[in-house]
């Protein structure tokens, strides 16, 4: 998924969300992003910022959380936060660990301005 996607099903997910709850003015969307998603997140913060003219959500902020890459020792059983894909594990030393997470995409919740 690139930027033009993810800033599109953001705003469907945001208009969505707006409607349901009649709100008129989204002020900021929070978003949660795993640290494996190559995403240019200022390009993403563009995007977002053009797609949304028009919408409930015009002149909202994006706030993005990076999540860190969750891996899982097989050896011992920890899991632990990474930087990287390939990590070894930090209590055993066990070269060969497991990804867990790292992909995920979660609209956290939105702060909302004003409600009819």
């Amino acid at each position: 998924m690139d930027e033009h996607e993810l800033a599109s099903q953001v705003l469907a997910a945001v208009d969505d969300a707006a409607y349901r709850n009649s709100a008129t003015r989204i002020s900021t969307v929070h978003l949660a992003v795993g640290g494996r998603r190559v995403l240019d997140l200022d390009l993403l913060q563009a995007i977002f910022a053009s797609a949304a003219r028009g919408t409930v959500a015009e002149g909202a902020q994006l706030s993005v959380k990076v999540l860190p890459v969750r891996h899982h020792c097989r050896n011992c059983g920890v899991n632990f936060a990474a930087t990287r894909a390939e990590c070894p594990c930090p209590e055993c030393g066990n070269p060969r660990t497991e990804m867990i997470g790292g992909e995920e995409l979660q609209l956290l919740d939105m702060e909302v301005e004003d409600v009819a």
